[in-house]
């Protein structure tokens, strides 16, 4: 291929008009390809919700999820089905193989699901199916607070939502904090019995009185005219004029024997809204998500101007508060600006090395490589449809310090031929013969170790699938631009006679080499130094490789990073009423408002927080996400860690204070399962766990799936005397369930949204609003009277009452009951050290037969992660292995070559011992990269060891390898030198990717050692022995 690069060296004309094509085009693609906070994941996940209200969660678990279950396990492709049955809803997450087809597997799984529908209770919703799109992410959270009766609120809720929901790019607007419209029709039971009624006749009488149809049409005249029934009710005020019965010929209304309340429904959350320390407000909180596809930056503009309009109008003396933490427009501005910044001065350190090594010209030179390589590479990530986000940002400053190399290295090749040839064009000429090949299979092999990342399965492979894409475009681009672009720019700026400066320059590299070919001398004459050296290097890879398991050297999955929030789950003991759990999230409120390092709080109750991996509803639930000063001098983990202190005095419920991940969301990072059929064993299980992990030290926030189980009462039905008095266990569940939940009997259908009619029975005379029909007694449920075909009957005549244990949620792996006790450790120790601890100890527990015990949440990301991390760096150096026989046709140099890749880790183990970094998924990434960069430092030093061996026959072999090797010195120091300049910005930019710049810097310092003494090395013993054997 030398040919082609000049080709653009002969053809100067074409090269430029080219170049400014390519850069034209990348200008355009930089500006066109979508920008995004995190990367689209899109995975065979599928999520199937069902509700049936009130119901318990045994229930849920024997009506719903059984059943769903039973469907849903037998499709192709699946991976695992893990399900959640708590009160009033079932869950269902069906995970599919990751090669499976997303829209393929969702639409079979909605098949199976329909198959079950007409085994659900009548009572339940129609089973939701839906995908689950990591992108679909709030781009903005808006919370409006205001001193407004409830029901002007909720209509003020559904007026604004409705305005967002117009806006282009927005998909969905969730409102809490306000419920919606309700009428509900509380039916006297006095009455009933007076009237010889049955609540299930108002039900069906309200519902039947509901109804439109087309009739069809009819001719008169030779004329059609369209016949159609009005029989919906269109306005609540007409509810209460339904007939229900007749007696002695009289007809009976609703209103004769109910109350109809046009209103809201029954509080299921609270919001509220804290400022600078202020006591909270009440609010109304809108979530806005926007359209897969859509920019996230321009939706949250257009609702920030929306909701800025509407402050002049409809919200005209409220308080609108748009939180920056919630803000994706802001925080993906700031997120891009960030490392835009960390790659700016990357370039700038680059330059200035090579400003102090090879000049002024030559920094130039070598720098407009960056910029010319992001752009060509632009272009093939806008074509194949790739965004511009946090993960591909790092990838692009990560490939400042690798696609540099190539650049340096032939610009460094032009100005050292420039001795010997008085013209830049052949100079440039010969610095491309000699190094056009080696530096090819150099990226070729760097491209080899980062593609098989495409490869690594789940959640963590899609999140960096980035990663590889866009290191394999600025490679590929980079050695276009080293070879076919850096050539004809080096000719322009390289000039023949040099200044004093550059004169130093050149005195300076001249006494490094002539000090680096004296040591390599004494260390290739002395075979006792070999193997000195031969032996540290066995001992120092052992050292390095133990440190993890010390503990010296932590692991974690994804370093924890500076937040600008932090957030507050709340969860009460299960039966905890709303108002009663509000009680207790006003109490830690107040402990929070003197806090200085907080500049605001959102309070929800009624649901947790969506940041532990997915938020769980219920009246014992709340949440407040703690906004943080955005210039807040202690870091978020400081800051959560005096919160949990201050908020732990507060007992009656458990508070925890935890931050967001910065990589996938795994819920808590310490999680134990325990697998089994029988529930009482595993809630025994999971009891003796929570104990066991309490034990170990510095392991905070402890809690287990069965702790928030409560009490309920059992009723049961004597069938025998139900059935002698007329009644049947059905007409005695749907009597209980009306009167108790309440039963939805129709919907009014408005321009905007429907109104759901509920009735339900007056089981709390006393009653004030609808909701509190239900504060009463048993006694009152045992006293209702049921109409039988022999007459009213009393409920407690037939049912007999006992308490029971009321599980919080049952929770299925593949059908099998499941408890987890989950945990999170402090900054002492590490989620992998606490599991390791909790093993060693598992004895303890007595476990009975029946119970398996496995480990979730971030240990389990860590195995499968490192693992499959592992897995691609031998697929790497396979793919190495086999470019470099093909370059060197050599198994033996081949192997000279890769057994620096694993040596190097004494570096990268120990730097990261010395700094107090992790050994994370960001530093494994580090060691791939590191991978592809050793390996193109010493491809260029044993091509020229080989071509010297070749052209100079007959000289000795210890001149041989000195001379060829210190010919590449500077080259290789450069380009190191630069490599781990480059990684400062990016090492202090945040502790999410400060563990991948320690790797590569202290992997490629100690590496430089390898290249340079241990590859000639090698190469010089084995070539003596050849000698000898002659």
């Amino acid at each position: 291929m030398l040919w082609l690069w000049n080709f653009f060296l002969d053809r100067k004309q074409f090269s430029y008009v080219l170049i400014t094509t390519l850069v034209l085009a990348g200008l355009f693609a930089a500006l066109a390809i979508p920008k995004e906070n995190s990367p689209s994941i899109v995975i065979p996940n599928g999520i199937v919700t069902t509700v049936l209200p009130g119901a318990s969660a045994q229930d849920i678990e024997t009506l719903v999820t059984n059943k769903l279950e039973d469907q849903v396990s037998g499709l192709n492709n699946l991976d695992t089905v893990t399900s959640v049955s708590s009160e009033g809803v079932s869950m269902l997450n069906v995970q599919f193989d990751a090669n499976a087809d997303v829209d393929k597997s969702i639409q079979e799984l909605r098949d199976a699901v329909a198959k079950a529908v007409p085994d659900l209770p009548s009572d339940a919703t129609t089973p939701q199916v839906s995908k689950i799109d990591f992108s679909n992410q709030p781009v903005l959270v808006v919370s409006i607070a205001g001193d407004l009766p409830p029901t002007e609120f909720s209509a003020l809720a559904a007026e604004v939502s409705d305005g967002l929901k117009h806006i282009a790019g927005v998909s969905e607007v969730n409102v809490s904090g306000m419920p919606e419209r309700q009428v509900t029709v509380v039916v006297s039971k006095e009455k009933l019995q007076q009237y010889g009624l049955r609540l299930t006749d108002i039900i069906s009488s309200i519902a039947s009185a509901n109804a439109s149809a087309p009739a069809g049409s009819i001719s008169m005249n030779g004329v059609n005219y369209n016949v159609s029934f009005k029989g919906s009710i269109e306005d609540p005020s007409e509810i209460q004029n339904i007939a229900v019965g007749i007696k002695n010929n009289v007809p009976i209304y609703v209103r004769d024997i109910a109350v109809v309340s046009d209103g809201l429904a029954s509080a299921t959350s609270y919001s509220r809204l804290s400022v600078d320390g202020k006591p909270s407000s009440q609010a109304i909180s809108l979530t806005i998500y926007k359209q897969t596809g859509a920019e996230i930056k321009e939706v949250a503009d257009a609702a920030k101007a929306e909701m800025l309009r509407l402050q002049d109008t409809k919200l005209k003396g409220m308080n609108v508060f748009i939180s920056p933490s919630t803000d994706q427009g802001v925080q993906i501005t700031e997120q891009l600006g960030d490392l835009t910044k960390t790659g700016f001065e990357t370039v700038a350190l680059v330059m200035i090395v090579l400003l102090l090594t090879i000049g002024w010209r030559e920094s130039v030179v070598a720098a407009l490589a960056i910029p010319l390589s992001f752009l060509i590479a632009f272009i093939g990530l806008h074509l194949t449809g790739n965004t511009l986000n946090f993960i591909s940002l790092f990838a692009l400053i990560l490939a400042v310090g690798i696609l540099v190399d190539s650049g340096i290295v032939v610009t460094e090749a032009i100005h050292a031929r420039m001795k010997l040839h008085a013209d830049p064009l052949d100079a440039a000429k010969h610095a491309l013969r000699d190094y056009a090949w080696p530096l090819i299979a150099g990226t070729m092999a760097t491209v080899a170790v980062f593609a098989p990342l495409f490869f690594i399965s789940g959640i963590v492979g899609k999140f960096i699938a980035g990663i590889p894409y866009t290191l394999i475009f600025v490679l590929i681009a980079s050695i276009f631009v080293a070879l076919g672009i850096v050539p004809l720019i080096a000719v322009l700026f390289t000039k023949k006679h040099p200044n004093r400066f550059e004169e130093s320059q050149e005195e300076y590299t001249e006494l490094a080499t002539q000090w680096y070919k004296e040591k390599l001398r004494l260390i290739l004459e002395n075979r006792r130094w070999q193997r000195l050296f031969l032996r540290g290097l066995g001992v120092m890879f052992v050292l390095a490789m133990i440190l993890p398991f010390t503990g010296l050297v932590k692991t974690v999955f994804f370093p924890q990073d500076d937040q600008d929030f932090v957030y507050i789950n709340i969860q009460a003991p299960e039966g905890t009423t709303l108002g009663q759990t509000d009680l207790i999230v006003r109490q830690v409120e107040e402990l929070l408002y003197p806090i200085k390092d907080i500049s605001s709080l959102e309070i929800t109750t009624g649901q947790s927080s969506g940041l532990t991996g997915g938020g769980s509803s219920g009246s014992n639930q709340a949440n407040i996400t703690v906004n943080l000063p955005l210039d807040h001098k202690k870091t978020s983990t400081e800051i959560a860690t005096e919160l949990q202190r201050v908020v732990s005095v507060v007992t009656a419920a458990n508070v925890q204070v935890l931050q967001a991940n910065n990589g996938p969301s795994a819920g808590a990072p310490i999680q134990i399962q325990f697998e089994g059929d029988n529930l009482d064993e595993l809630i025994t299980a999971a009891e003796a766990g929570k104990q066991l992990i309490l034990s170990i030290p510095h392991v905070t926030n402890v809690s287990d799936s069965t702790q928030n189980n409560g009490t309920q009462f059992d009723l049961t039905v004597d069938r025998g005397k139900a059935t002698a008095l007329g009644l049947s266990t059905a007409s005695i569940a749907q009597t209980l369930r009306a009167a108790v939940q309440g039963t939805k009997a129709t919907s009014i259908t408005q321009p905007k949204d429907d109104i759901d009619v509920i009735v339900k029975l007056n089981l709390n005379t006393d009653y004030i609003d609808p909701s509190d029909t239900t504060r009463t007694t048993i006694d009152a449920i045992k006293n209702l009277s049921v109409q039988g075909s022999n007459g009213p009957v009393l409920l407690g005549s037939v049912l007999q009452t006992q308490l029971g244990v009321s599980n919080a949620a049952i929770n299925h792996k593949d059908k099998s009951r499941l408890e987890t006790v989950s945990a999170y450790p402090d900054d002492k120790t590490t989620s992998t050290a606490v599991i390791a601890e909790f093993k060693k100890r598992v004895g303890e527990l007595n476990l009975p037969s029946g119970v398996t015990v496995s480990y979730g949440g971030e240990t389990e990301d860590i195995n499968q992660s490192f693992t499959d991390m592992f897995l691609a760096l031998i697929a790497g150096l396979v793919l190495m292995f086999m470019i470099l026989i093909i370059s060197f046709n050599s198994i033996r140099y081949t192997w000279y070559l890769l057994v620096i890749v694993p040596l190097s880790l004494i570096g990268v183990l120990g730097g990261l011992a010395i700094t107090g970094q992790p050994v994370s998924l960001t530093s494994l990434l580090g060691v791939i990269a590191l991978g592809g960069v050793i390996i193109n430092h010493a491809i260029i030093l044993m091509d020229s060891m080989i071509h010297h061996l070749a052209t100079e026959k007959g000289r000795p072999i210890i001149d041989i390898v000195v001379e060829s090797s210190a010919t590449r010195l500077r080259p290789i120091v450069l380009t190191t030198i630069t490599t781990v300049v480059g990684m400062i910005p990016l090492a202090r930019s945040n502790a999410t990717w400060g563990p991948l710049a320690f790797a590569v810097m202290f992997g490629l310092t100690f590496a430089i050692c390898l290249t340079l003494v241990l590859v000639p090395m090698l190469f010089y013993r084995y070539q003596m022995r050849v000698l000898e054997k002659k």
